[in-house]
């Protein structure tokens, strides 16, 4: 009987386990939500899906990524909070931003970062350092700006 009851427990364990995991669910938006064109708020299409610019930069390497809705009720607005840690002169420090997206049509614009001492706040700041990777790696873009006579803020149109 108890040779059963190892095996037996380690079951129940694993199940708990798989049950929590699908019922689990992570707060992130939907691939319609990311796949839109990323804007910023005065300038307009940037000729990059948001999850483009998100994969370009690395998502910002080893830092913590965590999605939430400010509002629960709400699928057109979504705060993306990238935080790390690094050694200070006083020890170790948090350094973080806290970039909001909000749907506007066919576009996604960030409307809003928050971030520690010392790192850009401001929305046409941030979205100039977000496009140094699609445009650095020539990522694709987004449908509409397949065409020769394509504009973005910030892209040039591929020369045939």
């Amino acid at each position: 009987m108890k040779a059963l009851a190892g095996p037996a427990m380690l079951l129940v364990l694993v199940g708990g386990f798989a049950v929590y995991r699908l019922g689990a669910k992570e707060d992130a938006p939907s691939r319609e939500f990311t796949g839109l064109e990323l804007a910023a708020d005065e300038v307009g299409g940037t000729c990059y899906a948001l999850d483009t610019v998100l994969v370009s930069n690395g998502v910002f390497g080893k830092a913590v990524r965590t999605w939430s809705a400010p509002d629960e009720d709400n699928e057109d607005k979504w705060t993306l909070l990238v935080e790390g840690v690094i050694q200070g002169r006083n020890g170790p420090e948090r350094l973080f931003q806290k970039f909001t997206f909000e749907r506007a049509d066919r576009q996604v614009k960030l409307v809003e970062v928050e971030a520690s001492e010392g790192l850009p706040s401001g929305v046409i700041d941030n979205i100039d350092r977000l496009l140094e990777a699609p445009h650095a790696f020539k990522a694709t873009p987004v449908d509409r700006c397949l065409a020769a006579d394509a504009t973005g803020y910030g892209y040039e149109p591929k020369k045939k």
